[in-house]
């Protein structure tokens, strides 16, 4: 309790500096900080970022620092194709999860942003710009400038002090 509490205080923090929150409930603080999604299930994260929530999941969200367990799928973005995915680049194949600490740099930065606020069994599809993906320089296979499209599925979530007690 005390850990999540100090998560949570972390939070507000940096999205509220001044207000008086002590009468806020742990969904309320969580919600001020999580964009909500709108009727058809889509999240404007940042300039950039969009996140479609295909399968809602439980839980408290993912916050930096959490060790996030997700199965995921890449294509670059093609306006053209069935659902904008165009050509199919990576998958974890549903069987070993692809394991990140969030906000530690381990991966592009539209994964920290758009794996933050998930729970666990919460199903979405990131649509990445370049800026927030691999950039002017790309990353083979990845082309430059190319826009990315992810499916992820959080399947376990962790703090630091569950991951060195698992």
């Amino acid at each position: 309790m005390t850990s999540r509490y100090l998560a949570i205080c972390a939070l507000l923090t940096l999205a509220g500096c001044g207000q008086d929150t002590a009468t806020e409930t742990d969904s309320a603080a969580a919600a001020a900080v999580c964009p909500e999604a709108n009727a058809d299930g889509v999240v404007e994260i940042a300039p950039g970022l969009t996140a479609t929530i295909s399968s809602k999941g439980y839980g408290r969200a993912a916050v930096a620092g959490d060790y996030a367990d997700v199965h995921t799928t890449l294509w670059l973005y093609d306006e053209n194709a069935e659902g904008g995915r165009g050509t199919e680049i990576w998958t974890s194949g549903g069987e070993q999860p692809f394991q990140f600490q969030l906000d530690a740099g381990q991966v592009i930065k539209g994964w920290d942003l758009g794996v933050a606020c998930m729970l666990i069994g919460e199903t979405r599809e990131l649509k990445i710009a370049p800026e927030l993906g691999y950039g002017a320089r790309g990353k083979p296979p990845v082309p430059p400038n190319a826009t990315l499209l992810f499916e992820i599925e959080l399947v376990k979530l962790l703090n630091s002090a569950e991951l060195d007690s698992d």
